[in-house]
């Protein structure tokens, strides 16, 4: 009885263990607020766990994801709420509070198993607040609180607050090799999000991008395995398709225009259709001491258009938008990048920023 009552109380101690051995930490993203430092602290992250233990499939790798995010943000708006036509001032700027979870799973196949496909569920809860920068005088306009901005009534936007479920169908080849200062390869990827009116309260969608890259280093020297100078030319082709009688804010951030061509503002130019190229020439600096650590000069030219309906009415647009510049940053190996992008805007303009064709902006990225 003795023997049983012990062998049970190690099974007990080692069980954790193996069922969470085959976990690891996964990490996804991470944004800013640009009223607190500017945007480089992160005040939202989404990580969570991945077990890539599963084998469904003979040979074949299967990546279980369980992922959340808690995040503050802000949120600058440019439709009006009666009828939907874009606003060169006063747009909608507001607080978000966001806790958003993400279940699903990607089939790894083909050999070497560069082909993926993924399926998943995120479900959202979303808090619209006043911004903490209310009655600020900005370049656009002076900043309103969110009853204020709405006194005139809403046609458009419909609850700002509430829970969003949305449903994910997800390929993608990846023939890319990079080194940080080299890269060389292929990739694309198709995906399909939808969010069915059955399944929220304020949301009927349907959103499908297509992305591809293409790299080549064009020199490379190399002492002692660290790098001296290197130069990489990479161009990149995005493209989105939205439709639905009530497409929410969520949805429009990934999918405008003006989240394409750099040196333009997220919420900017929402149209049905989008499509973008990015083209970037990078100069790769000298690994003075470890390698990973280096300086980056980018030159890039972007252009892209938009056309179709206005997200949420019946309102015809098209608009063709194209900038220029450079980016200066430091590198982290694949951890973090840190500096500041300057564009030129050749053809649109910025509404945050009326009359101006140079668009300054802080770069950080973090990668785990």
């Amino acid at each position: 009885m003795r023997k049983k009552i012990v062998w049970m109380i190690i099974l007990a101690c080692f069980l954790p263990f193996s069922l969470f051995a085959s976990w690891s930490f996964a990490y996804d993203s991470w944004e800013g607020h640009p009223r607190i430092s500017a945007g480089l602290i992160p005040t939202g992250i989404r990580a969570g766990i991945v077990n890539d233990d599963l084998s469904l499939f003979a040979d074949w790798k299967t990546n279980l994801y369980l992922l959340g995010k808690v995040g503050y943000h802000e949120r600058l708006v440019w439709q009006n709420p009666l009828s939907g036509a874009m606003l060169s001032t006063n747009p909608l700027v507001y607080d978000q509070l966001l806790f958003d979870w993400t279940i699903g799973l990607r089939q790894y196949f083909g050999s070497p198993q560069k082909h993926s496909l993924f399926v998943g569920y995120r479900g959202s809860y979303e808090k619209a607040l006043d911004s903490m920068i209310v009655g600020t005088v900005l370049d656009s306009g002076t900043v309103q609180t969110l009853s204020s901005w709405f006194s005139g009534g809403d046609s458009v936007y419909g609850p700002l607050s509430g829970i969003g479920t949305n449903i994910g169908l997800a390929y993608q080849y990846n023939n890319l090799v990079d080194t940080l200062t080299a890269t060389d390869g292929f990739s694309a990827s198709a995906l399909l999000w939808f969010g069915p009116m059955l399944m929220n309260a304020n949301a009927s969608y349907v959103r499908i991008e297509g992305k591809a890259q293409a790299a080549k280093t064009l020199f490379n020297i190399r002492e002692q395995e660290k790098n001296l100078y290197s130069i990489v030319i990479s161009n990149r082709v995005s493209s989105s398709i939205v439709f639905g009688s009530s497409i929410p804010l969520a949805v429009q951030q990934n999918a405008t225009l003006g989240s394409k061509v750099r040196g333009f503002g997220t919420f900017q130019f929402p149209t049905d259709y989008s499509l973008a190229n990015q083209i970037d020439l990078r100069f790769n600096g000298p690994e003075p001491f470890l390698s990973g650590f280096f300086p980056r000069l980018a030159l890039f030219l972007d252009f892209g258009y938009g056309w179709g309906e206005l997200y949420n009415t019946s309102l015809a647009q098209s608009d063709f938008i194209a900038s220029t510049g450079v980016a200066v940053t430091f590198t982290v190996r694949s951890y973090m990048d840190i500096g500041y992008e300057m564009a030129y805007l050749l053809a649109g303009e910025n509404y945050e920023y009326p009359g101006s064709k140079m668009v300054g902006k802080i770069l950080a990225r973090l990668q785990f």
